[in-house]
């Protein structure tokens, strides 16, 4: 059937390359500059959490630290075709989120006197292959522009290339609106579950949005708040914004009830005046019917919004509450694709949503 489709459509057609006439650059060096991978700098590792903590976070949290969810390559060029050539650590092989989500890198551009992003395309790969190289850019003219390559949300990233026409230049990226970092702890709906690109995931799209970095530590089905995961994120410098998002996990299995206070408090450590915002999980359609998860779901909504109203009387004047039952809006029934991950309508929505909320925390 997908060979048939190839042959009838040739835009469905994969779009390996295997040219090798471009200047290929290790995105490792300067002067590209990665974003939205906390401890990049230090371990030159496309990993999400220092790797010298495996002895102190679960299993599940190791691994999927390994998937760059959030990561974001940035710089300048005025190279008429751009080329990706990536190694994956393994194939995609998800069974409801597409390959380009799973294991693919999105292109995004804007010319210098331009305010927003654009997307260009994505890494249309056959999924079968742990090595590619794609066509990520094409213009008939020689232009500057600020590009921004998301990375995959759901699979471990080797080596990437990028490869640019070889009479063409390279410049560092500019310099973002806004320097500080927002930090994001939760589940496999902050990773960016089932997004069908990377760069629909949520925190990519604020990211965009507001001009400034992006942390994703969604880790899927393992967002418990443990302590550990607090104190690693206090690692991290010049935080602006603390988003937990984590009740779709920890609220299942009791953790976020027994922890949740602590959880904030060994934030407050390092940061006591930074925003952090508190979001309880999305809707999901196909708990409507069940009477104990829209029991669960009540206690967890009003539990988390007491928590915020405790720590509040107690003199913390800058958390927050945001109920996620209303974060789809109108039409929320139409915003997943299994009755709980977020399509890339429920993800816009989302972000819809989450874009007032938080321009007013970062003032």
């Amino acid at each position: 059937m997908a060979n048939l489709l190839e042959k009838y459509d040739k835009n469905m057609v994969a779009c390996s390359f295997s040219d090798e006439t471009y200047h290929y650059y290790d995105i490792k060096k300067a002067p590209f500059k990665i974003e939205g991978l906390a401890w990049f700098n230090k371990e030159q590792e496309y990993f999400r959490l220092p790797k010298d903590c495996q002895q102190d976070v679960s299993e599940a949290v190791y691994w999927l630290s390994s998937h760059p969810a959030g990561g974001q390559l940035h710089f300048q060029s005025n190279s008429k075709t751009i080329v990706i050539k990536v190694q994956l650590a393994a194939s995609a092989n998800m069974t409801h989120m597409t390959g380009v989500g799973q294991a693919g890198f999105d292109l995004y551009y804007k010319k210098r006197n331009e305010k927003n992003y654009h997307f260009f395309t994505s890494t249309n790969y056959p999924y079968g292959q742990t090595e590619y190289s794609i066509v990520l850019y094409r213009n008939d003219k020689s232009e500057w522009k600020d590009f921004l390559i998301h990375f995959p949300l759901y699979m471990g990233v080797k080596n990437v290339w990028i490869g640019l026409e070889k009479n063409a230049l390279l410049k560092p990226a500019r310099k973002r609106k806004n320097p500080g970092k927002v930090v994001v702890y939760g589940t496999s709906i902050t990773q960016g579950g089932c997004a069908t690109r990377p760069g629909m995931a949520y925190t990519n799209i604020l990211s965009r949005q507001l001009d400034i970095e992006f942390i994703n530590l969604g880790f899927s089905g393992s967002g418990l708040g443990e302590p550990i995961m607090a104190q690693l994120m206090i690692e991290i410098d010049n935080v602006s914004l603390f988003i937990l998002d984590y009740d779709a996990n920890g609220g299942c299995t009791g953790d976020l009830e027994k922890n949740m206070k602590n959880f904030i408090l060994i934030l407050r450590k390092k940061y006591p005046t930074t925003p952090i915002l508190v979001l309880s999980k999305p809707p999901f359609t196909n708990y409507v019917f069940l009477k104990e998860e829209v029991e669960l779901r009540r206690r967890l909504v009003e539990f988390q919004k007491n928590i915020v109203l405790e720590l509040k009387a107690n003199h913390d004047e800058n958390i927050y509450f945001l109920d996620g039952n209303t974060i789809y809006g109108k039409d929320w029934e139409e915003c997943s694709v299994d009755g709980i991950h977020p399509t890339d309508l429920g993800f816009y929505k989302m972000s819809k949503t989450l874009l007032p909320v938080i321009q007013k925390l970062l003032k």
